[in-house]
This record gives C-alpha cells, sequence and structure tokens, in this order.
C-alpha cells in the first residue's frame, strides 16, 4: 500500500452507536454535565448540552466495563481478549478528555495515563476508590482474580482470586479506600485492603440456604448496605459492615449477612441495579433493571414504591442517577438511551443506534443531510447534520442486506434474509410493494436477496427496474409498474452469492460481483452476458468509474483492482491493507474513492496515483460499507460492531 507524502488521519466528527451490552455502561461523570459509554474498542465522552463528543482510542479490542473516578480525574475501562493473552486496563485523564470534547478536537492526545496488563481474556469490573488512589480490577471468567492498583503510579499493589466460583461484579465503599465487595456465583465477599502490607484479605457473607447468581451491585451512601440483582429476578439486600484484618487466634465478632430479598421477582432477571437517597426522608431507594426492560423502584422494605415502575425497548444493563438527583439514565442491550425523571417516572428516549451488525449505507442522491441503514431486523433513516435517527422501519426476525433508493428518492428499495425484495416510503416508512421469492433463503448455501440495486430509469414515470443478486448466485432484473413488479430476466452464471450490483448512467449496463471469483457485465435490456472478470478472490465490491471507462473491484486478496470496460482486462493492481477489502465508493468527478476492509480502517485514496491520501482508524469490527455524501465533504462507514463512524474529508 503506497501513502501519498500527504497523506492525513481523516478527522472523525462524530460517532452514532452504543455497546449496551456492557454492564454499567452508560455513566454519567460526577460534574454531571457529561455522559460516557463504550462502542466497540472506543469509549464515547458526551457532552449534555452541546451535544459534543470526544473519543479514547487504545484498546484492541471490545470494551467490557467501564468507571470513572469521583474527583473527575480518571476514567477507567477494560476489555475483552481472546485465549490466553492478556486483557488490557486503560487509566485515562478525564479531564483532558473533557477538554478535548468542547474544544470541538474529539480525539486529541494526551489522555492515555497508564495501560495496565495482568487479567487474562476478559477483564469483568473496574473501580475507583473514593479518594481515587487506587483501582480495583476482576478478571473475567477465566481469570476471575482481583487486584488493586496504584493509580498514580500505575502499579499492583496486591491481588487474590476473588472466590471459588465466578466473580461478576465489584465496587469500593463509598466513604472508604480500604475496603470493597465482589459479588458472583452464590456468593458475596467483603475485602480488607492494607496497602502497606501489602495484605488483602476477604470475608464471605452469611446469606442462609439461599443460592442466587449475583450479576449487579450497589452500595448505599452510607456504605451500610449493599443491594446485589440476581438472574433469578430478586433484589437481594446485604449488611456490609465487618471486622478488620485480625490475626489467626482472634474470632470475627461481625460478619456481613443477607438482611432481605424482594418478593416480587422481575422478568429475566436483575441486570443492573443503583442506589438512590430521598432527599426529604433520607432514606436509601434503590432502581432495578430487568432483562425484560422493567425499572422498578424500591423502598428500604424492598417493596416497589407505587407508581415508580416504568419499562422500556431491551435489557436494562445500565442505570446512572445524575449527580443532580432529578433523574437517572438507562442504558439497554438494544442500544437505546432513556432519561428518567423521578416526578413522572416516564421514559424519554434520549439516543438510538443500531445493536448488531450494519450491512449497508446509502445517501440519496443530491442529499447530503440524509443517509439510509440496513441491519438486522430494520432499516434506519438518519441526519446526518444532527445525527439523530428519524425513522426506523422494522421487518422483525429478518436481516436487511442491502439497500437503495430510486433518484427521486421516493421509495427506499431492500434485499432481505428472507429472499424478499421489499419497498418502503421513506417519509413514513409503510410498505410499498413486496416481490415475494425474489431470491432462494432458508436453503443450504442461499441467503435470501444480498445485493441489488435500482436502475437509473424515471421512477416518477414507470416502469423502472430493480437488479437484484441473491445467495444461490442468480442476477434478475424486475420491472416495477404503479400496479404490479414482474420479473423481466434471470440469469445464472454466477457459482457463489452475489455480493455487489452496480448499473451504469443510462441503466443500459449492470456488473455483479460474486464470492466465486467472477465479475459478469451484463445487458439488462437483453439479459445477457456481455464480458466477464476473473481473479482467484472473493469479489466483495464493484463499481464504475464515472466516466464508465474502468470497473474498480476489490476483494479478499487483500487487493484493489482497476479493470478495462472495453475488453476486461486488468489494469493495475494495488495493495488495499492488512485484510480483505468489503467496500468501496468513489466521487462524481472520479478523483477520489474511499475504501473499507477486514482491518478495521477507512482509506481515502487518488484514483490516478493510487495513493492513499487519508487513513481513518476507530471501528472496531471489519467495516463493511463505506459512502461518500455528495457533496464530497463526508464519509460514512459501518462495521460489524454496530456503529456508524462519519469522517470528515482531509
Amino acid at each position: 500500500m503506497a501513502l501519498a507524502d500527504e497523506c492525513k488521519e481523516l478527522n472523525l466528527e462524530s460517532v452514532i452507536g452504543f455497546n449496551g451490552e456492557v454492564p454499567g455502561g452508560l455513566q454519567y461523570t460526577s460534574c454531571g454535565g457529561y455522559v460516557f459509554y463504550p462502542l466497540g474498542s472506543i469509549i464515547v465522552v458526551r457532552n449534555i448540552s452541546t451535544g459534543k463528543q470526544a473519543f479514547l482510542e487504545a484498546h484492541t479490542d471490545n470494551v467490557s466495563c467501564i468507571c470513572a473516578s469521583k474527583d473527575n480525574s480518571y476514567l477507567a475501562s477494560g476489555q475483552e481478549s481472546y485465549g490466553t493473552t492478556k486483557a488490557d486496563v486503560m487509566v485515562w485523564d478525564l479531564q483532558q478528555t473533557i477538554k478535548n470534547c468542547d474544544s470541538g478536537v474529539p480525539h486529541a492526545g494526551g489522555c492515555l495515563v497508564h495501560r495496565l496488563k495482568q487479567h487474562i481474556g476478559k477483564v469483568q469490573a473496574v473501580d475507583f476508590s473514593c479518594d481515587s488512589k487506587y483501582l480495583l480490577t476482576l478478571g473475567g471468567q477465566d481469570d476471575n482474580d482481583i487486584v488493586v492498583w496504584d493509580v498514580l503510579g500505575g502499579y499492583g499493589i496486591c491481588g487474590s482470586p476473588a472466590a471459588k466460583d465466578s466473580a461478576l461484579c465489584a465496587k469500593w465503599l463509598n466513604n472508604r479506600n480500604d475496603r470493597l465487595v465482589t459479588s458472583g456465583n452464590y456468593h458475596l465477599k467483603v475485602w480488607q485492603v492494607d496497602v502497606n502490607a501489602p495484605k488483602i484479605h476477604a470475608m464471605d457473607a452469611k446469606m442462609g440456604s439461599m443460592q442466587r447468581v449475583m450479576q449487579c451491585i450497589s452500595i448505599t451512601a452510607d456504605d451500610e448496605y449493599a443491594y446485589c440483582g440476581t438472574k433469578t429476578g430478586e433484589v437481594l439486600q446485604f449488611r456490609i459492615d465487618r471486622d478488620d484484618i485480625q490475626s489467626y487466634n482472634d474470632p470475627d465478632r461481625i460478619r456481613p449477612t443477607m438482611m432481605g430479598y424482594t418478593r416480587e421477582r422481575l422478568s429475566r432477571g436483575v441486570k443492573s441495579v443503583a442506589c438512590v437517597v430521598n432527599p426529604a426522608t433520607g432514606n436509601t431507594n434503590v432502581l432495578a433493571g430487568a432483562g425484560d426492560g422493567t425499572i422498578n423502584f424500591v423502598n428500604p422494605k424492598l417493596n416497589t414504591i407505587a407508581g415508580k415502575s416504568t419499562k422500556v425497548s431491551g435489557s436494562v444493563t445500565s442505570l446512572s442517577v445524575s449527580p443532580s438527583g432529578m433523574g437517572f439514565y438507562a442504558g439497554t442491550n438494544l442500544s437505546q438511551r432513556y432519561y428518567v425523571d423521578f416526578k413522572s417516572f416516564n421514559p424519554e428516549l434520549r439516543g438510538t443506534c443500531h445493536y448488531g451488525e450494519i450491512y449497508d449505507v446509502k445517501f440519496p442522491r443530491g442529499c447530503s443531510d440524509l443517509f439510509v441503514t440496513a441491519s438486522s431486523q430494520d432499516i434506519r433513516v438518519w441526519n446526518c447534520r444532527l445525527r439523530q435517527e428519524l425513522l426506523r422501519i422494522q421487518v422483525p426476525n429478518l436481516t436487511c442486506n442491502s439497500i437503495d433508493m430510486t433518484p427521486s428518492g421516493s421509495t427506499i428499495v431492500s434485499g432481505w434474509s428472507d429472499g424478499k425484495i421489499r419497498a418502503f416510503y421513506p417519509e413514513s416508512g409503510k410498505l410499498k410493494f413486496v416481490i415475494g421469492e425474489a431470491h432462494l433463503a432458508d436453503v443450504a448455501g442461499a441467503d435470501g436477496c444480498t445485493a441489488l440495486c435500482v436502475c437509473n430509469d424515471d421512477d416518477l414515470s414507470p416502469p423502472w427496474r430493480i437488479i437484484s443478486g441473491g445467495g444461490d448466485g442468480r442476477v434478475r432484473i424486475w420491472k416495477v409498474t404503479n400496479s404490479h413488479q414482474s420479473m423481466l430476466h434471470s440469469m445464472k452464471e454466477h457459482r457463489g452469492q452475489v455480493n455487489s450490483i452496480v448499473c451504469n448512467r443510462d441503466g443500459t449496463q449492470a456488473v455483479s460481483a460474486s464470492a466465486d471469483g467472477s465479475c459478469i457485465v451484463w445487458d439488462t435490456e437483453k439479459g445477457l452476458r456481455i464480458n466477464a472478470l476473473f481473479e482467484p478472490t472473493i469479489f466483495r465490491h464493484v463499481l464504475f468509474h464515472p466516466d464508465e471507462s474502468q470497473y474498480l473491484t476489490c476483494g479478499s486478496n487483500f487487493k484493489i483492482s482497476y479493470w478495462d470496460s472495453y475488453d476486461g482486462s486488468a489494469i493495475r493492481v494495488i495493495d488495499g491493507g492488512e485484510a480483505e477489502m468489503t467496500s468501496l465508493d468513489i466521487t462524481a468527478t472520479g478523483d477520489r474513492f474511499a475504501s473499507g476492509s477486514g482491518d478495521k480502517t477507512v482509506k481515502v485514496w487518488s484514483y490516478d496515483d493510487g495513493l492513499v491520501l487519508g487513513i481513518g482508524q476507530g471501528h472496531s469490527g471489519a467495516i463493511q460499507k463505506v459512502a461518500f455524501s455528495p457533496d464530497e465533504s463526508t464519509i460514512v462507514s459501518v462495521g460489524t460492531e454496530g456503529g456508524i463512524f462519519i469522517w470528515g474529508l482531509p
């Protein structure tokens, strides 16, 4: 891969996305003006009032846990890794990150303070002590150790196996920097830490005959009680006072003990809990978020407060109370972010995004303010300037593999995993028409309609045409009128899945790229093959150059190839990256093109020179599609982690 002398980093202007699967992933900062949350391998810090963002990018894999210090100085995050690989813990300068956010320089440097390596496989939980001097980290199932770190020096002080069974969560007490609590499968332990010895000592809580898996924990402001949410749907209350570390001959006088539990079980388990002090009475109430989306407000007697229950979309994996005490944020595994006011207890949707892989992205012709994305179970229309969702079109239990829009923008056309082509009105999202059994589905080797494009016909004066490709290798041309849709041609020359189809300016030719190592040029009027391109690769994408003199392809051989459209001969082959090339898009002038790849990078290239002009790094999964805005000011890329990244062009 050749780099131009003036190769620059692409400016990551904004990110749409939130990994709601991370327990406690959505949190307020202690000052209350910002929230932070993970997206793949990056962390997003967002100003609540202005919407400005900053990005923390140093993790090599998905972020698995996150927390901020109570004095707003530091932010810590842990990640997942594979096998016996060390899973890093990052300590960040939160104040510098907030400055970057407010100054409009979202990924300026100077934020990473320490990279800590101790745990294997996964970091399950992280938490700061009340004075921000110490950091607690808990390893995942394959590690299951707790380690106490010196935050200023970045070194480990002491550690211990967390329990005989898996530990799932860990918290420091709110007023002591020498005591912490862990819980997990059938246990809760209160730990005493002596950093001078150094020594760490655990004491098991007395639970009687109660056997529960505790997957979340919150501690009252006075450190008297801990509340744990269980997989079976109860909230358990523990008194967590204990003796200091004593000699072996001295008996324990005070032991942590379970005091009670809620009689009402929440469906699909309690995924998150948060303690809230009632300013009027001084009592501590508890928010409990369930796997079915229910959020209950529980009083000290462990009963749900009347009128203080609501329901949101997805499992409630995060609950973070505003420092003002007026309300709280709730995050769900469907990547929804809600704000709930304590008075009304009505959830207000504050942010939304895809929660699975995104397979396609398209701008309407001549419109840079909107773009459309396709993912599992839905299609979404976004405002590119405001970064807000405008419309959601849901088709449950199906995957949208490909989308396109008619030249006038009056219809969104989509190909689905059940083999059907569905068309929708972009204003309302209502179904316009369906072409049933357009391609095979639920057959070995077939994945429904995997690629499509709309011919450049005048769709305001029907008929107009759709060209589709499927997992069965067939390419089909459809005529669409106001009253019906009919198949004009069906061509079966590909022996593998059709991954991409593109049409020329006047709609007389189309090129399909397949996993069988061939790209076929079709006469769309006659339904016949004109030419074919062959290469030992899985073709992922194909483009016409705007002057239609050349084709541009990419695939699994890490290469980008230029082809002559007259005779189909290869003109140039350039190295695209360090993994398979997955997507291409080209500007209207044809002087630059963009690529996305499995190495998680977006690149902007000079078409004539074949040199890289700009590189964008931020995705934590393979990039599925890239698209230039029609005004060529931005690039939108989508990936397997469910993130939408908006890049400014150099």
